[in-house]
């Protein structure tokens, strides 16, 4: 089917407190977007919403044309994995089959106990004695053996041991490169997130902050370390439009600027001072604290 996804103004209260408030965003076939906010922010309750485990306050989320929650068979679309790595696990991976295969039509069961044998994951064991990085390897091939076209995966590789993060994240890139799935990312790993994803919606206070493409970040960004050589440097630095502190210590600062900053943005640093600027490498977790740090730098 390889259809558009669109969530249009999606809200939820929960015990009378709104988590969501107006969260619009789409997402295309064959890509990953990476979904990252700080604690408490949505992320979890975005994917539990839009999957049908909550209810939506308003707003709706439309895959192919059709509201998931109108239409129980769009909903038969999605898959969601939880990051709690406890469901069914009294359940045998020959168990999990059969009753997936009832959920999703089209679940290939081949795949599926291939992808076991890839891994190395005992086929006649319930899965709570499994370990928790077998455990985040075998709910994610599950998921991918549905054949759905949307995936919430939520922390995936959360508490997996290097190895098991790296086995997880290839299986999540190579099912977009074979499939074209929808994914969709909810991860504190940012560094992960950066190696695989498209692009990263920032939630913060229950909506959209932005959305940046990370292809496309390196020419939207820049990052610099500067020396002053006097103390008139957060002075200095005040004056500059879309020029971010991230960090101080003492006279050198960490600063973060965007296309928006002036052409001759480092003719103004040295006039002000500044005796040393050098361009710094941009991270993913450079973004997260400019756009939800608030306005608190580490000095």
């Amino acid at each position: 089917m390889n259809q558009k996804l669109e969530v249009t103004h999606l809200t939820k209260r929960i015990d009378g407190v709104p988590i969501l408030s107006g969260v619009s965003f789409a997402a295309e076939p064959g890509t990953i977007t990476g979904i990252v906010g700080r604690n408490g922010t949505g992320k979890t309750t975005l994917l539990r919403t839009m999957v049908g485990i909550y209810t939506p306050d308003g707003g709706e989320v439309r895959y192919g044309g059709r509201n998931v929650h109108a239409d129980p068979k769009a909903r038969g679309h999605f898959v969601f994995v939880p990051d709690a790595r406890e469901l069914l696990s009294d359940y045998t991976p020959e168990r999990f089959a059969r009753l997936f295969a009832l959920l999703y039509p089209r679940f290939d069961a081949e795949k599926f106990w291939a992808r076991l044998r890839q891994f190395e994951l005992p086929p006649n064991q319930k899965v709570r004695t499994y370990s928790e990085g077998m455990k985040g390897l075998f709910y994610i091939a599950l998921a991918v053996s549905t054949r759905a076209e949307v995936l919430l995966l939520d922390e995936p590789t959360e508490g997996l041991d290097p190895i098991f993060k790296k086995q997880s994240l290839r299986l999540i890139v190579e099912e977009v490169a074979e499939q074209r799935p929808i994914v969709l990312i909810c991860s504190h790993r940012l560094e992960e997130l950066e190696q695989i994803a498209d692009r990263i919606l920032f939630l913060k206070d229950g909506t959209v902050d932005s959305i940046v493409d990370l292809q496309s970040m390196q020419e939207r960004y820049t990052k610099w370390q500067v020396a002053f050589q006097s103390e008139d440097g957060e002075a200095v630095l005040a004056e500059l439009s879309s020029v971010r502190i991230l960090a101080r210590s003492g006279r050198v600062y960490t600063l973060l600027a965007d296309d928006r900053a002036p052409a001759d943005l480092l003719d103004r640093l040295r006039k002000g001072g500044a005796v040393l600027i050098e361009p710094l490498p941009l991270k993913l977790e450079d973004l997260f604290v400019e756009k939800l740090g608030g306005d608190v730098h580490v000095f």
